[in-house]
């Protein structure tokens, strides 16, 4: 009763939002007629074959496993800045207030602006979080009963400066800023206190990290690529400072998307994820394995450790007007220290769903997956393709 519940809802949101689309095409700052948008002007008359930026403010009704019913407002911006042309990918910003049935608040926004001729490219990602729940011990075997309620609120910013070097290649640094406190584990239901974990164990911390991030970028589209290669190497160095933990890590992420041609209307896209650290982990960063972009079928962080690898395939086919399905499956798993990593407990995981795009001028998909694994299962529906 509760996933027709919420496919119900799923299926009133995608018919709001078909309508909810407010398109401006970018003109002069001499013409400008509407205050506050920036060189934005709103008329029907825009030319066939310019970009037309479009607003998509829509109430917010969503599900993952992790945080259960979503309910609450987002409005995605999707644009390009004046002097853009087709040489340039549309950018994108975002807000949101989303409060969970599971007593959940999480309040975000962000932005990936691409500037004229993709010479610099700016990401920003920040929010405040108050968030029961579920995190397991570290470790590619946990058991599941050794699962906890952990409630804490949580403060981050995550910010990036990446400069066009020439042939898709982009790069600068990161800068990464999280304070988690009133971190609360409820006491067992005997009232005992439950035990430390031996790795990460829950509790008031603070990181602040710089890092340098290359990547290289060929994809298409930021929020709906369909051909194009993409390649990410981001070290981070977060130092013991203003009682923060002090550790290292470096992710990678490598991803590609072609169309095959006997197959008019499909997508391949593969996709690798790897985040590996060092030092004294607090427990929200630790590398988890799954969650709703990868892995999905598992609860994001059922395996963490101080090292996670993923990998992942995913079918995409257009069915008929705005409307698409896919497949995917996915591996990975966790260790601890490098000379223990084995492949003998792999975390194997797979499904399907459907997609609805927002916006036919520049692809923004609703998306609706269940998926599925060895230890647990899952209903994700959320904006935006998984990679």
């Amino acid at each position: 009763m509760h996933q027709l519940f919420v496919r119900t809802l799923s299926l009133l949101f995608i018919a709001f939002i078909s309508c909810a689309e407010v398109h401006a095409r970018q003109a002069p700052a001499d013409t400008l007629r509407a205050p506050g948008m920036s060189g934005l002007l709103f008329q029907a008359e825009a030319e066939p074959d310019a970009y037309r930026n479009s607003i998509v403010p829509v109430p917010a009704v969503a599900y993952t496993p992790e945080t259960g019913l979503m309910l609450g407002a987002v409005v995605f911006y999707q644009f390009k800045p004046a002097g853009a042309g087709d040489e340039t990918r549309a950018s994108q910003l975002f807000a949101t207030g989303i409060y969970t049935l599971k007593s959940q608040i999480i309040l975000e926004g962000g932005t990936t602006l691409i500037r004229p001729g993709e010479t610099w490219i700016h990401n920003l990602y920040a929010g405040y979080n108050y968030f029961p729940a579920l995190y397991y011990a570290p470790g590619f075997d946990s058991l599941d009963d050794s699962e906890r309620t952990v409630e804490y609120r949580r403060l981050f910013l995550q910010v990036d400066f990446l400069q066009n070097r020439g042939n898709n290649w982009y790069v600068g640094p990161v800068i990464n800023f999280g304070r988690v406190w009133d971190v609360v584990i409820p006491e067992n239901d005997d009232g005992s206190i439950p035990a430390a974990w031996a790795r990460g164990n829950p509790e008031n911390n603070t990181i602040a990290g710089l890092g340098f991030s290359v990547r290289f970028d060929t994809r298409n589209s930021i929020m709906t690529p369909t051909e194009g290669r993409y390649f990410e190497i981001t070290p981070v160095v977060n130092p013991s400072v203003a009682g923060s933990k002090g550790f290292s890590s470096m992710y990678l992420d490598a991803r590609r998307y072609w169309q095959p041609e006997p197959l008019p209307g499909t997508i391949v896209a593969a996709h690798f994820s790897g985040f590996f650290t060092t030092g004294d982990v607090p427990f929200q960063a630790m590398p988890g394995l799954g969650g709703d972009n990868i892995g999905r079928g598992y609860y994001f962080g059922r395996f963490n450790d101080q090292n996670v690898a993923q990998l992942q395939l995913e079918l995409r086919q257009h069915l008929w007007w705005r409307f698409g399905a896919v497949a995917f499956a996915s591996a990975g798993e966790v260790w601890n220290r490098f000379e223990d990593f084995t492949l003998s407990n792999p975390k194997y995981a797979g499904g399907a769903g459907l997609r609805f795009n927002l916006n036919p001028r520049d692809s923004m998909n609703i998306r609706i997956d269940y998926g599925f694994g060895a230890h647990g299962n899952g209903l994700y529906l959320t904006i935006g393709e998984a990679f």
